[in-house]
């Protein structure tokens, strides 16, 4: 089936695994069907499109074959306008599907229907502080922090283009006002517990396991480390480069019929995430071994690990994130460590970094953090030890105080 072309309506599915259509009808106005099979929805759209060209709407409401600025131009229209034709060519796949998902479920169910030129400041500020306190969509409770400041930030992308076209005069994200955020303590492995780990990985009997000390030395992502390729190793100069991940996304592709699947995009994270990270000695050695046995492997069996990823499963497949999570869950359980998430090795990377004496500009160029400052906000609780031998030194410049019996002081 070929792809749909812009105007000729949509298909997606929701989380109770339904699928809707939405789609103009006659009069220009849009619609909204849903099916139980996504082959319904489909069908529902090729009919549609078959009913002669003069009975449909050139044109989405809110916009002219000059682009003029019509009343009837929602906050709904606009975020899908927005979506497909400023959105999707500019940024990753990831992001896209995020930006897909929060205009869905949040954004168009509480402002689609306002018309965007009569949205005001204290609509836009009532829905953020309503996400707050009870945004979830599956229990009780509000958005987390960060979901709000995405959210925010999304707005305010797609305001400021609306603003550039002469939709609205004003961008209103701009005066909308955020709890105040509450940093949440890191889960940091003590030493003892890294130690613990790392001794349960080389007893766990899948090869892979040693991926996650892998990961206690080099501070990678998950996506990151499931998407490391040998052909981005550089073991004669003990350094590797990080230039893909590996994820799992939402299709929006109507031909296909898994609602998501497994991909190795490039790392776009932030313009610093495509970085070179150095091995240690002793890492280095391990890898060496580790290397020599998998590539024995696959001079045996053609077949085995044919993306030439470096940690595989033990048939050779990729991993995917939910499935190494699964691995490293088993690893933390065998070391007896509780409530340890597999982002805990990367914020365990940052610590013992700060703790030997790393600066903290090296440390976010080996995070792929945009700047030093992110390095500092996050983990600046490990500069402790550090700010106090710092100011011990200062006790060399101290001019010591004299001592007297009585009378007065003396003159300056």
């Amino acid at each position: 089936m070929a792809r749909r072309m812009k105007g000729e309506g949509s298909l997606y599915q929701t989380k109770d695994k339904t699928w809707v259509c939405q789609y103009y009808d006659a009069d220009g106005k849009r619609r909204t069907k849903r099916f139980q099979r996504k082959a319904d929805g489909r069908a529902f759209l090729d009919n549609l499109h078959q009913m002669p060209p003069p009975q449909m709407a050139a044109y989405p409401p809110g916009q002219s074959a000059k682009g003029a600025v019509n009343p009837g131009n929602t906050v709904g229209t606009w975020m899908d306008q927005w979506l497909e034709t400023y959105a999707r060519p500019t940024v990753k796949l990831s992001t896209y599907c995020s930006y897909e998902m929060l205009i869905r479920v949040h954004i168009k169910p509480a402002l689609g229907e306002i018309p965007l030129m009569q949205l005001d400041p204290v609509t836009l500020q009532e829905f953020f502080n309503q996400k707050h306190s009870s945004g979830k969509t599956t229990g009780d409770g509000g958005l987390s922090p960060k979901t709000l400041r995405n959210l925010r930030n999304l707005l305010h992308l797609s305001f400021e283009q609306a603003r550039k076209n002469g939709l609205i005069q004003t961008n209103l994200v701009e005066g909308v006002r955020l709890p105040k955020e509450q940093k949440r303590e890191m889960r940091v492995l003590s030493k003892e517990e890294q130690r613990r780990l790392i001794l349960a990985c080389r007893a766990m009997p899948e090869p892979a396991s040693f991926g996650v000390i892998f990961t206690l030395f080099t501070g990678l992502r998950m996506g990151e480390l499931c998407g490391l390729r040998w052909d981005n190793v550089d073991m004669e100069n003990q350094q590797f480069l990080v230039c893909e991940t590996r994820n799992r996304l939402p299709n929006h592709d109507s031909t296909i019929e898994a609602s998501t699947s497994v991909r190795t995009v490039p790392t776009t994270k932030t313009d610093h995430s495509r970085r070179i990270v150095y091995l240690c000695d002793e890492l280095y050695q391990e890898l060496a071994q580790y290397q020599a046995i998998q590539f024995s492997i696959m001079e045996q069996y053609p077949a085995y690990n044919t993306g030439r990823y470096v940690f595989c499963q033990e048939n050779g497949e990729p991993y995917e994130p939910r499935t190494y999570q699964d691995l490293f869950k088993r690893c933390v359980s065998r070391a007896g460590i509780p409530d340890a998430n597999f982002h805990a090795l990367r914020h365990t990377f940052a610590t013992r970094a700060l703790e030997q004496g790393m600066d903290p500009v090296t440390l976010s160029k080996l995070l792929g953090h945009a700047n030093a400052s992110i390095t500092l906000d996050k983990y600046g609780h490990s500069f402790e030890s550090q700010k106090r031998a710092g100011m011990e030194l200062m006790g060399a410049l101290y001019e010591p105080a004299h001592r007297f019996s009585g009378g007065p002081a003396p003159s300056l």
